[in-house]
Order: structure tokens, then sequence, then C-alpha cells
């Protein structure tokens, strides 16, 4: 049953100004990464005091955030948050463009992930949505794989954190969220038709198709690095 639920397989993504081995090992170096259960899901991160809330409406959307941010995996220098309030971030997401036989699984929503620890030193978090629709109506049909409603090829937002406080640690990520789709397992169970409801259709090593922990259905996924902000760095 457990390696049904295992992902075959994510990917891990650099930003790197070009693909030679000094700008990759760069982008590592300063955490300009993002990684994804598995789609080609595109994704930019940016966080500072100062991005424009209209970076989502601009055509230099990452020329904007590399020259008012800092991009994930960076550090936020409190020092620069002149005005006191708390950081903006910009994210964008676009979906896997597939194939032109398969097309990419259409985004279901974006989110911001807020850590922070607590006054007694206990890390916390929150969930926060910020473009898409959690409700959108989208399903897949586990017998057949089949997929329907409506999502979002490109999704983007810049979200401000209204409850920031200058004396927390704090740290923040993205997600992008696909709609729901078949498990690969899933795909599996159905090529070789099982029935749960005939035991003589449970061939070997299927038994995880008819098993109470089988989860036939996955929203795959795409989180980036975190950016941080440490009270007093500057």
């Amino acid at each position: 049953t457990d390696n049904l639920e295992y992902n075959p397989g994510g990917l891990a993504v650099l930003w790197a100004e070009e693909n030679s081995r000094d700008s990759l090992f760069a982008a590592m170096q300063r955490r300009e990464a993002y990684g994804t259960s598995g789609p080609r899901i595109l994704m930019r991160m940016f966080g500072g005091w100062e991005l424009p809330e209209n970076m989502c409406e601009q055509q230099n959307f990452a020329e904007l955030g590399y020259s008012n941010g800092v991009t994930m995996g960076g550090d936020l220098v409190a020092a620069n948050n002149v005005a006191g309030a708390g950081p903006r971030f910009a994210i964008m997401a676009a979906k896997d463009a597939g194939t032109a036989t398969q097309q990419g699984m259409p985004l279901q929503r974006l989110q911001i992930i807020k850590g922070w620890l607590d006054n007694d030193g206990n890390a916390q978090q929150k969930v926060i949505d910020v473009a898409g629709n959690a409700n959108n109506g989208a399903s897949v049909d586990i017998n057949s794989c089949e997929t329907s409603g409506q999502g979002y090829a490109q999704l983007c937002s810049v979200w401000q954190d209204p409850e920031f406080n200058q004396a927390q640690n704090a740290w923040y990520y993205a997600r992008a969220v696909e709609n729901p789709s078949c498990r690969w397992s899933q795909h599996i169970c159905i090529a070789k038709q099982v029935d749960c409801a005939s035991p003589e259709t449970i061939g070997e090593g299927l038994e995880g198709c008819c098993s109470d922990a089988h989860k036939p259905v996955i929203q795959e996924r795409a989180w980036s690095s975190p950016i941080w902000y440490t009270p007093g760095e500057g």
C-alpha cells in the first residue's frame, strides 16, 4: 500500500541567468529555487517592503521584483522597513503547459504559508489563499480519471502581511495547487481493471488499490523556497 501512495518523483527548479555551471551554482547559493511534486509548473516569488501593489499588471514582473525586493530563498532586512508596515510578497505561477497530446492540469489556487515563532519559541503556521478559488468545483472521476471543472492557466497576487510583528521571527513561502487529478497509482488500478468488489480482479501487487489507506486523488503542487525575516537584521 505504501508504494502506491509514494510520489514517483518531483522536480527541483533553479532560476538562473543561463544554463551554465556557474549560474546554476550561484542560484543554489542564493536559494532562488523551488520544487514541484512532478508537474512543470512555473513559479516566481519576491518579497520586500516596497514592492509595487500592481506588479501583476506589469509586463516586467521579474524586473520589478529584483529591483524592489528579494527573491525566494532571500532574507528581508529589517533596517529597510522605513514605513514599519508588513512586507509585501509578489507571487506568480503558471500551469504546466503539457504537450501536444497531453495538456497540463489547470491551477486551482495560489497560497502563502507563513511560519513564525511564538513567545514560547514554538513554531506556528498559517495558510492564506491569495489567488484562485479552492471551491471552483473541479473534480476527477476515480473510475476513469477524467477531470472536470474550470481552473487557471496563470495566477498572480501581491499580498501584504496584515499581522506582521517586526519583533517576531517569521518565514514565508508560496504554494501553487493544481485542480484534483488521479494519483499515478489509480491510473494503474484502472488500467489493470481492478474491481474491488471482485477479488479475482485483484492481481499480485495490486492489493493496495482496494486498501482503505489508498488515496486515489491528489492535487499536484509547487512550493517555493522561503523568504526569511529576522528582527534586528540589517
